[in-house]
């Protein structure tokens, strides 16, 4: 253990409850599979912070290296705080590489762990700087027995796509939704429609394309969210107000 990764541990401990495992019906640490200290997201993020602003000038790779411990930790805190100070310490997230990330994947387990890593984390100027391993990465992590990895193919694109209409992300993008729209795991199904949502920013014609030729393969929850926000803009419109 890195000693900054036990420096961490006891800030999550003393923010937290003794450790326990995810009680019944937890859907964000709970399916992980690991223990808990219950410590909140806004306070693993102020955890996680205050750390990368005592330590600007901290070299990425002893950052990261502070990260690769975090990530073989016993609980869900530590491993989600590991892609907390990435967020926060933006030199390190930069000096990551795909094959970086394809590797830490396989210590993350249920949607919270692998979102965290994965959600816009990585923008779309940082995968385009080193697009043919990255491309690699997402290609291979589509076809991973790993349910967590083929998640992470789709999730990993939904920022970069949402933020950036270069034609190569747009292209890995339905490449990877045509490679697993067959899936019926909500852990990939939910990521198809949160892709197919993500690309509607820039690619709403094309989705609509997709959609009209494709729809019958897709799982119905992301032919469903997909459609409501080509039509309305947001995934689930908010119901009026009835007059009493």
């Amino acid at each position: 253990m890195h000693p900054e990764h036990a420096r961490l541990l006891e800030e999550i401990r003393k923010a937290g409850r003794p450790p326990t495992l995810p009680p019944p019906g937890n859907d964000s640490f709970g399916s992980s599979g690991r223990i808990s200290y219950i410590v909140s997201v806004p306070q693993r993020r102020a955890i996680a912070k205050a750390w990368a602003q005592g330590r600007r000038r901290t070299e990425p790779a002893e950052a990261l290296a502070v990260v690769e411990s975090l990530l073989t930790g016993e609980s869900f805190e530590e491993r989600t705080l590991a892609t907390f100070l990435l967020a926060y310490h933006a030199p390190a997230r930069r000096a990551v590489r795909p094959q970086q990330v394809e590797r830490w994947l396989g210590q993350l387990n249920g949607w919270a762990e692998v979102d965290g890593l994965c959600q816009s984390l990585f923008p779309a100027d940082q995968l385009l700087a080193d697009w043919p391993a990255w491309r690699s990465t997402l290609e291979r992590l589509a076809g991973e027995n790993d349910p967590n990895k083929r998640r992470a193919s789709l999730v990993l694109l939904t920022g970069p796509v949402k933020g950036d209409e270069d034609e190569r992300l747009k292209a890995a993008a339905f490449e990877n939704v045509e490679r697993l729209q067959g899936e019926r795991d909500p852990l990939i199904t939910k990521a198809l429609s949160w892709l197919l949502r993500a690309l509607c920013h820039r690619h709403g014609p094309a989705v609509a394309d997709y959609l009209a030729r494709r729809a019958g393969e897709l799982p119905a929850i992301a032919v469903r969210e997909t459609r409501t926000k080509l039509a309305t803009g947001v995934k689930t419109p908010r119901r009026p107000r009835e007059r009493v």
